[in-house]
């Protein structure tokens, strides 16, 4: 008998089926993974354009997305601003301990209109910074809310949510100001 040679048909049969099969195995083993890295590339098209580009999103979503990004640091930074808008007034609500806080009701109308522009005045002379930083913030949050609404989607379900979530994130912090300004008992809009 003589020995088979590794050319054979059925050596080559054999090991096409031993490399079938465990390839087999191993993706079924792996599908999970598999599975979650075809989705988070968005599909066969995403897994070739990160092959073959090293990014898996099309770029007019990659432009959306970076400009997300740009927002949502721009929200860090505002989220740190409010803070020190936040600590003003704590200081000045602390430092008017003394004087009078809360306006006395008038019975006048023009009386109490009045007294609250001369408090908004006097107030806004001992803490200019106050109003300054007041102003400033409340213009960059209008600012990034029309860069972040102006960012086209491209009907992108991902890009949509995050437009999502830093809108809703302005708009908290927007109600967050309004809180502390309205704890200062100005009835007029600054």
């Amino acid at each position: 008998m003589a020995p088979l040679a590794l050319s054979s048909p059925s050596i080559k049969s054999a090991t096409t089926a031993t490399v079938v099969i465990l390839l087999t195995g191993m993706i079924i083993q792996q599908r999970q993974v598999i599975k979650n890295t075809y989705r988070s590339f968005r599909g066969m098209e995403g897994v070739l354009r990160y092959i073959w580009i090293g990014d898996f999103l099309p770029p007019h979503i990659r432009e959306a997305m970076d400009k997300l990004d740009n927002g949502n640091e721009r929200m860090v930074e505002a989220e740190s601003k409010l803070e020190e808008i936040e600590i003003l007034i704590e200081r000045v609500e602390l430092e008017s301990v003394d004087g009078p806080r809360r306006l006395p009701e008038e019975q006048d109308q023009d009386t109490a209109v009045d007294n609250k522009e001369e408090f908004k005045k006097q107030l806004f002379q001992r803490y200019p910074e106050l109003r300054t930083k007041i102003g400033l913030f409340s213009s960059s949050l209008d600012k990034l809310a029309y860069t972040i609404d102006s960012i086209n989607s491209h009907r992108d379900a991902d890009v949509k949510t995050r437009k999502k979530q830093l809108s809703n994130k302005i708009v908290e912090l927007m109600n967050s100001l309004d809180r502390m300004v309205s704890s200062l008992n100005l009835g007029v809009r600054l």
